[in-house]
């Protein structure tokens, strides 16, 4: 669906860099953990702390967790943003995908914190 330029949402440069980004993003933190995270017995550190150290331990499985709601939230700010733009909404659309991809960034560095912490 085109805009009264005739610009689909996917032709749009604004949006195709930003779910470019998000995908990257997404790509970067699922191969940190699927590389780094393997299944095992032993419980996983999940988060750790300057002045207390390990707060928080965990099974493997459950680094997986975030970085598994960050895709649903991908698909969801995706379908929500291509809503808005069909609706002549186009700066309501860059909102959200650029916020977006500030939290898929967030998700990356503590999907690597834990990859890390845990090799």
């Amino acid at each position: 669906m085109g805009d009264e330029n005739g610009v689909t949402f996917l032709g749009n440069a604004f949006i195709k860099n930003f779910l470019l980004g998000a995908l990257f993003l997404l790509l970067v933190g699922w191969v940190m953990l699927i590389y780094f995270i393997l299944p095992r017995e032993t419980p996983l550190i999940l988060h750790y702390n300057v002045y207390f150290g390990v707060d928080l331990l965990g099974t493997w499985w459950q680094a997986y967790v975030l970085q598994g709601v960050a895709s649903l939230l991908f698909l969801l700010h995706t379908a929500l943003g291509y809503s808005f733009y069909k609706k002549k909404d186009r700066f309501a659309a860059y909102i959200l995908l650029l916020a977006t991809n500030f939290i898929l960034f967030g998700v990356a560095v503590v999907s690597a914190s834990i990859a890390f912490i845990n090799y």
